[in-house]
């Protein structure tokens, strides 16, 4: 299969990407918008381009401004650098919002290394995000994953208060894929869903920390000592044991609040819209 064929395959998500074809010139570069189904304007460097979706394969390699205007008023352009790379396809995904903060995104950039394997690399807005590949121990942004078998793989990008990004990408032996995702800021429980009785789930559900903050309880975790790309962290579990189940990872420095349990050896937090469990080994509480 063409270079060409597989850069056109290349994600595979809840879009579907345009139709397979070889380019006989090397030395030119594509490039493909999506913006799902809100109609927008195209901009390259200040030049109109077309309507979305888009799909060029023939421009000249180099750094680029691309502009999104949604033909909606409502919604916010956006505007960022890209590298059209030769080729080899640029994807950008963008979802517009009304306000900057709830607008998002992911911009799928290629360039080749020396390696019968592929490479990930990722840089979100806003930094540290967690990210989890495949069935490994979720990390922090911003990585860079070496050595990835060619084929499908499936990523996750999350962060609390924010929209969940979730793809499945096939990686290309020899290519580095560098991934820019921009989260969009979830809409509040009450801007959702206005029904009494879902507001009444929402303040049970959060009851037990809404009364922890309300005390002052909070749980701050101290050095640990491990880091998850160079950054300090602490293993939160699904249980008080050191073999339960890892839910994710506290940041040394911040407080979480505490959930009134303390059996020998743990606290019980709030973390990411859910209880866990980390060593008093590590963390102490806030008024101690």
């Amino acid at each position: 299969m063409g270079i060409w064929k597989k850069l056109l395959i290349l994600i595979s998500s809840t879009f579907i990407l345009s139709g397979c074809s070889i380019l006989n010139n090397k030395n030119v570069a594509g490039l493909q918008v999506i913006t799902n189904d809100t109609a927008s304007s195209l901009f390259l460097d200040g030049q109109y381009l077309d309507k979305t979706p888009y799909i060029n394969k023939t421009i000249q390699p180099g750094e680029y401004t691309l502009k999104i205007q949604p033909d909606d008023q409502k919604l916010v352009p956006y505007e960022t650098q890209i590298s059209l790379q030769k080729n080899t396809l640029t994807v950008v995904t963008w979802k517009p919002g009304s306000r900057s903060e709830n607008s998002g995104g992911i911009i799928y950039e290629m360039e080749e290394i020396k390696s019968n394997q592929g490479e990930l690399s990722f840089i979100t807005i806003p930094d540290n995000s967690i990210i989890k590949f495949d069935q490994r121990e979720q990390q922090f942004s911003p990585l860079i994953i070496k050595n990835i078998e060619p084929g499908h793989h499936q990523f996750e990008i999350s962060l609390p208060s924010y929209e969940k990004q979730h793809h499945t990408i096939n990686i290309i032996k020899g290519y580095r894929i560098n991934i820019t995702a921009k989260l969009a800021k979830s809409n509040p429980p009450e801007e959702k869903d206005s029904n009494q009785d879902s507001v009444v789930l929402i303040k049970d559900d959060l009851e037990s920390t809404q009364s922890a903050s309300a005390s002052g309880q909070l749980v701050i975790i101290k050095s640990t000592g491990f880091f998850q790309n160079n950054i300090e962290v602490l293993k939160v579990r699904k249980e008080a044991s050191t073999s339960a189940a890892i839910i994710g990872h506290a940041l040394v420095g911040n407080s979480y609040p505490y959930l009134n349990e303390n059996p020998t050896g743990w606290f019980k937090i709030s973390f990411d819209n859910q209880a866990g469990w980390v060593s008093d080994q590590y963390a102490k509480l806030a008024n101690e």
